[in-house]
């Protein structure tokens, strides 16, 4: 990637060293445990990477996408569970502020995120599916000067987070529903966060349910619209896919390299693995397809931050190359034999994240089905025409 400016290759360069040092060490026990450890946290935002794409104005280093790519990409050739967290802290919830946000709620919520001081956390998912907003069930509705949230969610990424950004149908005070996008604080009474799920992959992330039993709103816990911020914020969600996918191919990258350094060591029936044909022959098709994504990203989020990338581009980039980044990995870990299969080795863990990516941000079925809206439709959304609807 001879086009990269000096920034980011220092950012890339700065992102390996840390991964390198910090993250690799721990990332097997990271997940066996399912916990990331609060120090890590800390190095990590000491680094600045919390607030890498927040704007200067708000304690953030304003660094473009490409760059949050590259660190993405970076930390998930040794811990993708960890990148796959970094992201959402990263990219979906402070840009998700600073687009719907006022003056106030940017200055209240997005230093302390930068400074990795408060982790923020996205809510979606119902049992009726992420991208079928239509059929959610938790409601925000006027209650006496504020408003009151009711509901549940579920797969809540970063459970240990101290502000979440709720996504819930919603009804103003003059009889107008619509979805909206809404702040709830840890301490807020009648929210209730349950035991964290048990996952395949993607582990350390604390992934679980969450309930809202008549918690109270005010007016400054509204973000954006209260009848569209729920779907206002595109480019915050375009660009989280993108970094997203960037941690897809520094798993498959990640695990790569230590097929490729495993299999130049092993002696297998008597002569050197790697002059064995098929194996030779699985690297070089492994090689080929993580380069051949690697260049369809980039060229998408060079598109995106030019403002010129397709409706759909990044859901293109996560359900493709999502899937094909996990097909990698099957044959990588196939490679390693019995060892492959053994949690010790740390092997298995990058093909766990690699199916778990396929999942996480919306599974790779969604994404299909809104480029088939895109191209039967022209309209890259699977939002019910009559989700907001007016009293009158």
């Amino acid at each position: 990637m001879d086009w990269l400016t000096d920034d980011q290759r220092a950012l890339r360069d700065m992102a390996a060293t840390f991964a390198r040092k910090e993250l690799e060490p721990i990332a097997n026990q990271i997940d066996i445990d399912e916990h990331t450890p609060d120090e890590l946290v800390a190095k990590a935002a000491e680094l600045g990477l919390y607030g890498l794409y927040t704007s200067q104005e708000y304690g953030g280093s304003g660094a473009d996408l490409v760059s949050v790519c590259l660190v993405s990409e970076e930390l998930a050739k040794a811990s993708p569970a960890y990148a796959g967290m970094l992201t959402v802290q990263m990219v979906l919830c402070p840009k998700t502020v600073e687009i719907l946000g006022t003056e106030e709620q940017k200055q209240r919520i997005l230093p302390k995120s930068a400074s990795g001081e408060r982790l923020l956390a996205y809510s979606q998912s119902e049992p009726a599916g992420a991208a079928n907003i239509g059929s959610h069930l938790t409601k925000v509705a006027p209650d006496g000067n504020g408003y009151r949230i009711d509901g549940s969610k579920l797969f809540c990424t970063q459970g240990t987070a101290g502000t979440w950004l709720v996504m819930a149908k919603s009804r103003d005070r003059q009889g107008n529903e619509g979805y909206g996008c809404f702040i709830v604080e840890r301490e807020d009474e009648g929210f209730e966060i349950a035991p964290h799920e048990n996952k395949l992959g993607w582990r350390g992330t604390n992934t679980g349910p969450i309930s809202f039993n008549n918690v109270r709103l005010e007016d400054d816990d509204i973000l954006g619209d209260i009848l569209t911020g729920g779907f206002s914020h595109r480019a915050a969600n375009q660009a989280n896919l993108l970094a997203h996918v960037a941690t897809s191919i520094g798993c498959a990258q990640g695990l790569f390299d230590k097929t490729l350094d495993y299999v130049q060591q092993r002696r297998l029936y008597g002569k050197d693995m790697a002059e064995l044909q098929p194996v030779g022959y699985w690297l070089a098709e492994s090689h080929a397809k993580i380069a051949a994504c690697r260049s369809l990203l980039y060229d998408t989020v060079r598109q995106f931050e030019a403002g010129t990338v397709a409706p759909e581009g990044g859901n293109i980039c996560k359900a493709y190359i999502g899937e094909t980044m996990f097909d990698v990995c099957v044959k990588l870990v196939q490679m390693w034999g019995g060892s492959g299969i053994m949690n010790s080795t740390g092997v298995n863990r990058y093909m766990r994240d690699a199916r778990a990516k396929c999942v996480a941000e919306g599974a790779s079925e969604m994404h299909y089905a809104i480029i088939a809206n895109q191209l039967l439709h022209g309209q890259p959304t699977l939002v019910p025409k009559t989700i907001v609807k007016s009293a009158t």
